[in-house]
């Protein structure tokens, strides 16, 4: 059972990961890979319904958990890590390529074999008693959305309209 876990909702998958779990080690797959282009192959591999395929292989889901737990560590979130909170929903979402710019958006996207370029997003992480309570995860995963509600709804036009967070936008869940 994980001591932390790092929920990634893409377009269409949900993994869940323990950040704790990256060693600091190198993973082979994302050498010569900025931030960005982590970001969008980690995007690109929780869309079209082909994350779960993916989180089946060993090295896919260490590179994974290596983008997860250093996007954790750039937004801070890990230096509270397991202490004072130890569950947190990231969301890995469409980026819009606004008319005119999308060539430099598609070589953008075309560097991880990607058809999208993604924004990740870190919610409101809680501490959470018992990490296998589904309900309970459940339950502070939607209020983590609805949390970060106001921000998607302030950068909706950052938002691709294919965008899974224009319906969670439009429904206000």
């Amino acid at each position: 059972m994980p001591t932390t876990l790092l929920r990634l909702m893409g377009e269409s998958d949900i993994i869940d990961i323990d950040p704790s779990d990256h060693d600091g080690s190198v993973i082979p797959r994302l050498m010569g890979l900025d931030a960005a282009d982590r970001i969008n192959l980690l995007g690109h591999w929780l869309d079209h319904d082909q994350g779960e395929a993916m989180s089946d292989d060993p090295e896919t889901m260490a590179a994974m958990t290596a983008i997860g737990a250093a996007f954790l560590a750039e937004q801070s979130v890990a230096a509270s890590w397991g202490g004072e909170v130890n569950f947190v929903v990231m969301t890995i979402l469409r980026e819009k390529w606004p008319v005119g710019s999308k060539s430099r958006y598609r070589a953008v996207a075309d560097r991880v074999g990607a058809s999208h370029t993604y924004l990740a997003h870190v919610c409101t992480a809680a501490k959470l008693d018992d990490l296998a309570d589904e309900a309970a995860l459940k339950q502070s995963e939607t209020a983590q959305l609805m949390m970060a509600l106001p921000q998607y709804r302030q950068n909706r036009k950052r938002f691709a309209n294919s965008s899974a967070v224009q319906t969670l936008i439009r429904q206000g869940l």
